[in-house]
Formats: structure tokens, sequence, C-alpha cells
């Protein structure tokens, strides 16, 4: 089980540098990639926080069932610091898909009217 989440997390990582190289482009990508790139990063970004919560479940179970964890035992500053990315993470993502369906287009070129 430690190893598996040893692997959850490590792949949490890539999934988060996935999420900004992927936010990267969209920024800097033409108005139909931002306007349809939000599905693929807020996925990504749930999916993270998906994995990291996973794997701390996992140590939880562990921390409840192992003997390795004696009386006295307390899971510290890096429990905390994994409780708030994942929880940072589904609030972005919530954010990006409330922001996508709320907020207007960013609207296309207007025509100059010929008054020849």
């Amino acid at each position: 089980m430690w190893r598996t989440v040893g692997f959850l997390m490590s792949f949490a990582v890539v999934l988060q540098g996935l999420s900004i190289v992927s936010y990267l482009i969209i920024i800097s990508g033409s108005k139909t990639l931002r306007e349809s790139g939000w599905r693929a990063l807020s996925l990504a970004i749930g999916l993270s926080a998906a994995v990291q919560a996973a794997s701390m479940a996992i140590v939880a179970y562990l921390y409840d069932n192992e003997d390795r964890f004696f009386v006295g035992w307390k899971l510290d500053e890096s429990w905390i610091y994994c409780t708030v990315s994942w929880c940072i993470s589904l609030l972005c993502a919530g954010l990006l898909i409330a922001a996508a369906y709320t907020l207007p287009s960013e609207g296309g070129y207007e025509l100059i009217p010929d008054n020849s």
C-alpha cells in the first residue's frame, strides 16, 4: 500500500504539471482554444485532486490499521499541505467551470460598416 501511495502522489504531481502546461497553452492560444480548453484543464485539475484525496485515504487507513503507527504518532505538516492542496485544486476546478458557464464570450471581430 505504501508503494501505491507513493505512485499516486507522484502521479498527482505529474497531473498538476500537466495542468500548468495546459493552462499556459490555453492562455496563449486562439479564442476558440480559450473557449473550449477549460474542459480539459478543469478535468486535469479535478483528476489531480481526486488522486491526492485517494492517496490520503490510503494513508488514513494505514494510520488506523498498521502497527507501524504507535500511540502518540500524528500526521503532521505534509498531511495538512496535501489536504490544502487538493481542496484548493477542487476550488480552482469548480471556479473555472463556473466562470466558463457564467462569463460572457470574448466576442469576435465587429465588421466596420461600409458607408460608401
